[in-house]
């Protein structure tokens, strides 16, 4: 990750957030970053027990906040949490009180526990999935298995500008906890509607598209991919274990998926787009599908603001 000066971490007592505490504490002491600890107390919760317990809802917001102070301290004595992280209880919605949060504090990392409260066997949970869309700053969402050094990283390559910042994280990551990086850009057969068919000139109906390359032009694609992979990570892969792998596949999402399994990837980093939606070669779909099926950690990587 690139020197961060500021990190948020979000925990709701769950093993998620236990992991994601852990990394964030870890990050911290490697970046030399001020850690901020945040639990949020769920303001629907607090109006309910008031309501059921004839009671106000002042009172209970107080009870709520010195019950999870005293309950949140226990349960950071348990970690090696850095001597001047800063805790903070909040009561509202959660969403809400996370994202402002990260914009009052100028967070350069949120970090939050894939699974939740829900314990999310695969993919991120409602929560953490819309932090990953709608927190403008990077967002490292962490797997329970996953409170360590990170030792395979798999970095999303699609050439954009984005992914320049995805390289490059995943370099510093390699550097600092000793991992490996697979660069991988998964690409698909552009699909050409051709008006002709064969040699003759017979316009050909509505149909499915015609591929029109030859084997050899195929080649000429693959290997120009190639040297375009190369070129584009060759300062982020030097000094560093890693690999360049081209992997072809008609989803993109499933091909990202796939070589984490097969890689055995503890993180995987991707870009995103703006404040509300990730990128990944195509907008929207293909991120939303990664999200629902994370095998692993995932770091999302926003673009740089002007």
């Amino acid at each position: 990750m690139n020197t961060l000066k500021t990190i948020l971490v979000v925990v709701d007592f769950s093993t998620g957030s236990r992991a994601a505490l852990e990394q964030a504490s870890r990050i911290a002491r490697l970046q030399d970053a001020k850690l901020h600890v945040l639990h949020v107390v769920d303001s629907s919760a607090v109006a309910t027990l008031a309501s059921s317990r004839e009671s106000t809802y002042e009172s209970q917001a107080t009870a709520a906040t010195e019950g999870a102070r005293t309950a949140l301290n226990a349960w950071l004595a348990q970690s090696e949490v850095p001597a001047d992280a800063e805790v903070t209880i909040a009561i509202g919605t959660p969403l809400h009180e996370i994202l402002e949060h990260v914009r009052s504090l100028k967070a350069d990392l949120l970090v939050a526990g894939i699974e939740g409260t829900g314990q999310t066997v695969a993919g991120a949970g409602s929560v953490s999935g819309k932090l990953a869309r709608k927190s403008p700053s990077r967002v490292l969402l962490v797997r329970s298995t996953h409170p360590h050094a990170f030792q395979r990283v798999l970095a999303c390559i699609d050439f954009s500008d984005t992914a320049k910042e995805v390289a490059a994280a995943a370099r510093r990551i390699a550097i600092k906890d000793c991992a490996s990086v697979d660069f991988l850009h998964v690409w698909q057969e552009p699909l050409i509607a051709s008006p002709y068919g064969g040699s003759g000139d017979t316009l050909i109906g509505i149909g499915h598209p015609t591929v029109v390359f030859t084997p050899a032009e195929r080649q000429t694609l693959i290997d120009g991919l190639r040297r375009e992979l190369h070129e584009f990570v060759k300062d982020a892969a030097e000094g560093i274990q890693a690999r360049e792998v081209l992997l072809e596949l008609l989803n993109y999402g499933n091909g990202i998926v796939a070589h984490a399994e097969e890689a055995k990837a503890d993180l995987i980093i991707v870009g995103g787009k703006g404040r509300t939606n990730l990128r990944y070669v195509l907008l929207g779909s293909t991120a939303e599908r990664l999200l629902t099926r994370l095998p692993c950690s995932v770091l999302v990587v926003k673009p740089s603001v002007a």
